[in-house]
């Protein structure tokens, strides 16, 4: 993540996609959105002011290896300003801006819970990028894409970090993303979770109850399941490594701000990510748990 500041948990971070919105509330994640307003006046920005969205992604965004990660699909997919791209679990924006202020791109931001996509509209307008980034809100799997003019065939990349893991439905997860995409030169990029080695019962119980996701491939598994949904030329790059170092990295910087963090944002939001975090670090160094990014393309 750019700078020092501890990012925020967002939904395009380790976030449910399912069917019910009062289920995604529950999680340690999503108990006070209001955290972004808090950083933002404690950096001396009030509200309606405008934003620099390389400024606002230290604190909206909880993907790892932060604006690297968008700077790596940009060069992997070739976006230029000609490019329509869709973002599905696009949280507060964070990931949708930095495309679309570095490449020029047009995106459409999709993101399940109706709040989050809320403030990510109005973030998106502070930073002056809307004529770029369109929000939706909606689920991928049962969204009506021609209420902000896309359907099948009409992206030439659709991009995603850490949240493909909620969905357990991958197969049509797959499917629809290839629906979505351009014939010829349509391209998927995604960072997400895999099976590395077997789970113990309690890290399954962990995955399930701390990170909100079940049935995570393997890596032969994965690449077999974006083959059977009509991709190809999959790229399977193993992030575990990286990863495991930025979640150990995070924690240790986010313990040592606790004082600054409690001062702005309160105790209880401190306790949910601290045991959030630890969670993650369990699951990370036990060799289990592993972290990929995903390119491919549609089979034309």
């Amino acid at each position: 993540m750019s700078g020092n500041d501890e990012p925020m948990p967002t939904a395009a971070a380790e976030a449910p996609t399912r069917n019910a919105e009062d289920s995604i509330k529950t999680m340690e994640l999503y108990n006070d959105i209001q955290r972004i307003e808090n950083e933002l006046k404690a950096r001396g920005i009030s509200d309606g002011d405008s934003v620099d969205p390389h400024v606002l992604s230290s604190i909206d965004s909880m993907h790892y290896e932060g604006d690297d990660a968008i700077v790596a699909a940009i060069k992997a997919l070739n976006l230029a300003s000609t490019s329509e791209v869709l973002d599905i679990g696009s949280g507060f924006g964070g990931p949708a801006r930095l495309l679309a202020a570095e490449a020029e791109c047009h995106v459409v931001a999709m993101e399940l819970q109706r709040d989050i996509h809320e403030m990510a509209t109005s973030l998106t307008k502070r930073c002056r990028l809307d004529e770029l980034v369109r929000h939706s809100h909606g689920d991928i799997l049962h969204c009506d894409m021609s209420t902000i003019g896309a359907g099948p065939g009409s992206f030439d990349a659709v991009v995603s970090w850490l949240v493909f893991l909620h969905i357990s439905d991958k197969h049509s997860l797959f499917s629809k993303c290839n629906e979505m995409l351009k014939v010829k030169q349509g391209k998927l990029f995604c960072d997400d979770f895999f099976m590395l080695n077997p789970f113990t019962s309690e890290q399954e119980r962990s995955l399930k109850n701390d990170v909100y996701c079940a049935d995570l491939p393997s890596r032969e598994e994965y690449i077999q399941l974006l083959e059977d949904c009509g991709f190809h030329n999959v790229i399977f790059e193993d992030r575990t490594g990286p990863w495991t170092a930025y979640v150990n990295e995070r924690l240790k910087a986010f313990v040592a701000n606790r004082e600054r963090f409690e001062g702005i944002h309160g105790e209880s939001p401190y306790k949910h990510l601290l045991h959030f975090y630890t969670a993650i670090i369990s699951l990370f160094n036990s060799g289990s748990l592993g972290g990929v990014r995903i390119a491919a393309e549609k089979k034309p």
